[in-house]
């Protein structure tokens, strides 16, 4: 190497200069998009494990009973009419009393509990048949010695064997077979001879009786109601939803069971109310999870996005005002460590329910993030304003969670509330850098 070269300067490297923070803040808005991906495909998991739970409770619900819609007794009287045409009408109940008494139990098959009863169902009330005409056809002529009384379910699951009927006084065996389906009445049905050899007389009553014994699922309605009828229902179930055209006008709910009543009144066309047009109608009560563990993760995870932002904005506060260094690389470790919180929360859920789950979930997050926290910052006192915030967006979450119906006014006040600490916490910054 000759003198002269010796002689030169060594050449001066430029140094790199620092991001402003508003190029800062750019970049770490795509590692938050990019966080996404995993918390879609998070979602799609929690979304398959609910699909999942509810296809075994219609499997149980086979297996033991489903959902029981029950139609109280009617009568059923067939017609013909002009021009060959025929049909059954269906005439219900002047007055009816209903008493169920719910025993339920919870089946489990592997990770799913599906929440079951055996219920005994009174019936006691009376019929006044009066003047009856067929909407269909006024001309046409009732056969009374053919009618029947008919009462049954659209899953109709029965304990032992098909119960007697008590009619006007005397007691009547259940025929074999289901009656004629139509779309007033339910598919599974039992039936009893009405005995009768003509048209009631104008003013009669004919009362009746009947104590069923059924299984089933989930629910128990009654349906469709009667003009004038009361119904009684009691469980051993502490979280019992009530459902139907009629909510009870007595309720107690306690945590060894609930007990309701309802008055129910109808009036359909000429003051008699219409089997079809109130198919749709009833009153009963629906047996829900005391926590719906699959429910309330699926709602957790709509906070991901919120606690992923939360985080990141926690970390550029660190760099903003502690002049701190953090990688991108190390804002998406930390974003993967917040977005696994749905997942352990369901995986830990299905086992041991939500409560457990969510204070597991909790812990083992926060534990992962401050401690990287602490790696990254290499300060411990950072690491714990992280957990703070970590445990303060855990413990607003279980709130929002446990308060459904003020879920709305308690997050966006939450919001604005953080919203108010970033803006005064970050005045001083220059964004637009030096």
């Amino acid at each position: 190497m000759s003198e002269t070269m010796k002689d030169l300067p060594a050449p001066v490297l430029p140094v790199p200069a620092l991001p402003s923070p508003a190029w800062k803040l750019a970049w770490v808005a795509l590692v938050l998009l990019a966080m996404l991906v995993p918390q879609w495909l998070i979602e799609g998991v929690i979304d398959e494990r609910a699909g999942r739970h509810a296809a075994v409770r219609q499997e149980i619900g086979a297996a033991w009973g489903g959902p029981q819609d029950v139609m109280a007794p009617v009568l059923a009287v067939p017609w013909t009419g002009a021009e060959g045409r025929r049909g059954v009408h269906y005439i219900q109940a002047d007055r009816l009393e209903a008493r169920a008494e719910l025993a339920p139990q919870t089946r489990r098959r592997g990770l799913y509990e599906v929440p079951v009863y055996t219920a005994t169902l009174a019936m006691e009330g009376e019929f006044r048949p009066g003047l009856v005409t067929v909407p269909q056809d006024a001309s046409a002529v009732l056969h009374w010695g053919q009618a029947t009384i008919l009462a049954g379910s659209n899953a109709m699951r029965l304990v032992g064997d098909a119960p007697a009927l008590t009619w006007a006084g005397r007691e009547v065996p259940a025929l074999e077979g289901g009656g004629e389906t139509g779309d007033c009445v339910p598919v599974r049905q039992l039936r009893w001879n009405a005995g009768l050899l003509a048209a009631p007389e104008r003013g009669a009553v004919l009362p009746f009786a009947l104590t069923m014994a059924l299984r089933g699922s989930q629910s128990l309605m009654l349906r469709p109601g009667p003009a004038r009828g009361r119904l009684a229902m009691q469980g051993a179930w502490a979280t019992p939803s009530f459902v139907g055209d009629d909510l009870p006008q007595t309720l107690s709910v306690e945590a060894s069971g609930f007990a309701a009543e309802w008055t129910l009144a109808r009036e359909g066309a000429g003051g008699r109310p219409n089997l079809c047009s109130l198919r749709g109608g009833g009153a009963g009560v629906e047996l829900l999870e005391a926590v719906p563990t699959y429910r309330m993760v699926s709602r957790a995870s709509k906070y991901a996005l919120l606690f992923l932002a939360l985080s990141f904005v926690t970390y550029l506060m660190f760099e903003f005002l502690a002049g701190l260094r953090i990688h991108l690389v190390q804002y998406g470790l930390l974003g993967c460590s917040v977005v696994l919180f749905p997942l352990l929360l369901l995986a830990v859920g299905e086992p041991l329910g939500f409560a457990v789950a969510y204070g597991v979930s909790t812990l083992a997050v926060m534990a992962q993030a401050s401690l990287f926290t602490a790696a990254v910052t290499g300060r411990r006192a950072l690491a714990g304003v992280f957990a703070g915030v970590l445990a303060a967006l855990f413990g607003f979450l279980y709130v929002v969670l446990s308060l459904e119906a003020y879920a709305l006014l308690v997050g966006t006040l939450a919001l604005f509330i953080v919203l108010s600490v970033v803006m005064a916490a970050t005045r001083r910054v220059k964004w637009g850098g030096e």
